[in-house]
């Protein structure tokens, strides 16, 4: 048989560039718990840079006021609050003389970016115990080691997000004007992109605001109240709070509840029962500020449209054990794009553009006492397909 050289060709620039995508995909695993923040900072000043847009300010500059209007004080506030959680957790672990290996796991699930903890620790704990200039200099080398390592990751964090709001749509054009003769490609973007939108602004900012508000609300209560009712632990309890709203109507009253009825008790056990006054007004200002106001302002206007709920709650849960911290984003994101990937691409593969799949979405079915809607007897002509197409 003739050796076809276009053919080789074909054959030896594919492998060229299959090994340039491994070597870009090595290069962002290295950084990936970088990329996946960039992807939910992405999504959680889009709405603001889109809002400026109707002041006819220029796209670029509508980035960098969004970032900088939104981004960097939510990651201050979030470091911020991550270091009182790190701080209270420490403090319990003492409280409850809980062995080190389990805080120093911790933190490394807390550690967003990956940082060296232990090159860290180790810095500072050899400062302390040694005096010699050697010594601090060497503990001095790897405190700027860490703190460099966190100045680029930032930068790198910053950079892509400003990237993805100038050109994002721009690649989106691109990948549908040159890979998509179908509008597949467009269709799912489509579904995918909202439901993204919807998650990661949404609930996760829903997290972090009830968490931040949390820690606030409870540090403040606990600056009126007397020592007697004060609450134990009020940043993480604040945080649990913020984790406590993943659980629609419930979960953050699986932590204000308990506390405040354990203050109650404590009070009552120690006949100081005027300070229940103090353990009301926890539970008054709890259940506005804390429960009711982020609920009701932010989840009315973040809810996802097609991604179960208890899906996106395990993925919440199993996110962070199997990834680390950056699993929180990660998971959630694979599960809305595999998701779609279900329910577009799939029966686009399995059919065709021809004869796309007559699909239902899973909340189309009820309970064991209901029956999927049959399709017997419907002429093909009053069938609608799940994918269409542009052409």
């Amino acid at each position: 048989m003739e050796y076809d050289r276009s053919v080789g060709r074909r054959l030896g620039l594919g492998l060229i560039v299959l090994g340039l995508f491994a070597v870009a995909a090595y290069v962002i695993q290295a950084f990936i718990a970088v990329v996946v923040f960039a992807i939910f900072l992405y999504y959680s000043v889009r709405p603001i840079h889109r809002f400026l847009r109707r002041f006819g300010i220029p796209q670029r500059l509508r980035a960098i006021l969004a970032i900088v209007l939104f981004g960097v004080p939510f990651l201050v506030l979030l470091v911020y609050t991550v270091g009182i959680i790190v701080i209270e957790a420490q403090a319990l672990i003492e409280a409850y003389d809980i062995q080190n290996q389990v805080l120093n796991q911790g933190l490394e699930e807390i550690d967003i970016a990956a940082l060296d903890l232990d090159t860290l620790q180790e810095a500072i704990t050899t400062a302390g115990a040694q005096g010699s200039i050697v010594a601090a200099l060497f503990s001095l080398s790897g405190a700027l080691s860490v703190v460099g390592s966190a100045f680029v990751q930032m930068l790198i964090l910053v950079v892509l997000t400003y990237y993805m709001l100038v050109d994002g749509p721009g690649l989106r054009a691109w990948l549908i004007a040159n890979f998509d003769d179908t509008g597949i490609i467009r269709n799912y973007l489509d579904e995918v992109d909202p439901e993204l939108s919807m998650t990661l602004f949404g609930n996760i900012v829903n997290v972090f605001v009830t968490a931040i508000v949390g820690v606030a609300v409870f540090f403040t209560y606990n600056v009126f109240a007397p020592e007697a009712a004060q609450i134990p632990f009020p940043g993480l309890l604040g945080a649990l709070a913020g984790i406590g709203s993943l659980i629609p109507v419930i979960g953050i009253k699986l932590v204000y509840v308990p506390v405040g009825i354990g203050l109650a008790a404590t009070v009552f056990a120690a006949g100081q029962t005027a300070l229940l006054f103090y353990v009301g007004v926890f539970f008054v200002v709890s259940a506005i500020f804390v429960d009711f106001i982020p609920d009701f302002f932010i989840r009315a206007l973040i809810s996802g449209d097609n991604t179960h709920t208890g899906m996106l709650l395990v993925s919440y849960i199993v996110g962070p054990t199997v990834f680390g911290f950056y699993g929180l984003f990660l998971l959630p994101i694979l599960l809305i794009l595999l998701i779609n990937a279900t329910q577009i691409l799939l029966p686009y593969v399995l059919w065709g553009e021809d004869t796309p799949a007559q699909q239902t979405t899973l909340g189309e079915f009820g309970g064991p006492d209901q029956r999927p809607p049959s399709t017997a007897g419907t002429a093909d002509s009053e069938k609608t397909p799940v994918v269409e197409t542009d052409d």
